[in-house]
This record gives structure tokens, sequence and C-alpha cells, in this order.
């Protein structure tokens, strides 16, 4: 199922030095109990399945905004999905809540699949002079045609690791997005490993990004439901 291991980032790095990882971290993107839903998300800790963020907001509306706000309820940022991404010359914004300016400037990538990068302004690199080197820039690609799985790395070095979760999703049963077979994808828990000196609350963000860009939001029909659980539990059909 491919590598899930990460390295150390290049130094530490994100948007804020309070979400920058210590050591590696495992989290969960738990999607709304109806994994149908396009409307809210849970980021969970592994290790004591603490909730660290939630992520609020409908995917398709009048603005498009993602809401994210930390454990104690308080907004930390907003992502909006523009569209078409051609007119903005960006697929999404990342702002402050009320202000204007972009926390991270994202390209879209060449080529077919969700490919990305992200450029963002290094909270902790306090250290150096010239403005353009704290920039950062963080490749988001697919690693897979077959899975739902996607790395992100910063200057060769792979500081997150994006997967639908073989073990959370066990009572979900993803249906995979096929034009063949005219299914639908629904959302799945996803799994992200995110490395040490590197942003969880930026792992977060891009992982949302993906889970909105990869998964439909459109409930199955009934019957496409029907035939998919028969064939997953044959005993009890």
């Amino acid at each position: 199922m491919g590598n899930r291991d990460v390295q150390s980032a290049p130094c530490q790095m994100g948007l804020r030095p309070e979400t920058v990882a210590e050591f590696t971290r495992l989290l969960y993107i738990q999607p709304k109990y109806d994994a149908r839903s396009a409307s809210e998300y849970t980021i969970r800790y592994d290790n004591n399945d603490r909730v660290l963020f939630t992520v609020t907001g409908h995917k398709y509306t009048d603005r498009g905004v993602r809401e994210f706000r930390d454990a104690s309820g308080l907004p930390m940022f907003e992502c909006q999905r523009t569209w078409p991404a051609w007119r903005w010359g960006k697929p999404w914004r990342v702002r402050l809540p009320g202000d204007e300016a972009d926390l991270v400037d994202i390209k879209l990538g060449k080529g077919a699949g969700h490919n990305f990068d992200l450029t963002f302004r290094n909270a902790l690199a306090t250290d150096v002079k010239r403005e353009e080197d704290r920039l950062v820039t963080v490749a988001v690609r697919k690693e897979s045609f077959a899975f739902c799985r996607f790395s992100a790395s910063v200057g060769g070095r792979k500081v997150m690791d994006f997967r639908e979760s073989v073990e959370k999703n066990r009572t979900i049963h993803s249906i995979a997005a096929s034009s063949a077979s005219g299914y639908v994808a629904w959302r799945s828990i996803i799994e992200v490993h995110v490395a040490d000196g590197f942003d969880f609350a930026l792992a977060s963000l891009i992982s949302i990004m993906l889970c909105d860009s990869y998964f439909s939001s459109a409930a199955p029909k009934a019957k496409t439901i029907a035939a998919r659980e028969k064939r997953l539990n044959p005993i009890m059909a």
C-alpha cells in the first residue's frame, strides 16, 4: 500500500509556532457521521483521540468557505474554494477570519490528478534577513492512481502522508469513484502522518483541500448502496 514513512522537515516550519509537530504525528480526518455530508470534519490526534481542530462550512455554497477552528472553538483561518480556478489564478484562498490577505499561494500542477504547490511564509524563520528566504513551498502529489494516496514534500523530503484509513473505514465502506461502475465516492476517514518540524494545522488544511477535491459530496442512489452492501456483506443480505 505504499510507504507511510515521513522524514523530518528540513527545518521547523509552519503558519504558527504552536502547531508545529515536535515528533511524528498520526492524525485522523473524520467526516461528519453521515459520510456523504459535505458540511464538516473533525481532526483528531491518534494518541488519545483528542480533537485538535474542527472544520465547518459547506463545500458548495454562495461563498464555499471552510472554517477551521481549534479545539476550544476559536477560529483559526478560512479556506475558500474559487470557481472557476482559472479566473482567479488559484483553486483556493486561505485567509485569517475577517482578513483579505492570503496566507498561502496555491498553484495547480500540470497534467491529470490533484497535484498542486502551496507556498507560505514560515512563521518560525526568524533568523533570516530576506523576506524570500521565509517562503516555503510544499509539493502535494498523488502517489497512486488506484488508491486515494497523496504525499507532501519540502525540498525533496516527504513531510506528510495522506491516505484512506484501512482500519477506520471497515464499517464505512467507502465506494471508489469509477466512471465505469457509476459509483460515487463517499467521504472516508483519512489518516495523515505528519513529520516532526512540520505544521500539523497546515497538514490538516492540505488534507481538507484533498478531501474536497477527491471525494464527491453527492449521495449514492439507494439501489447503488443496497447492491454495494450486499456485495460487502453477503451473509447479512
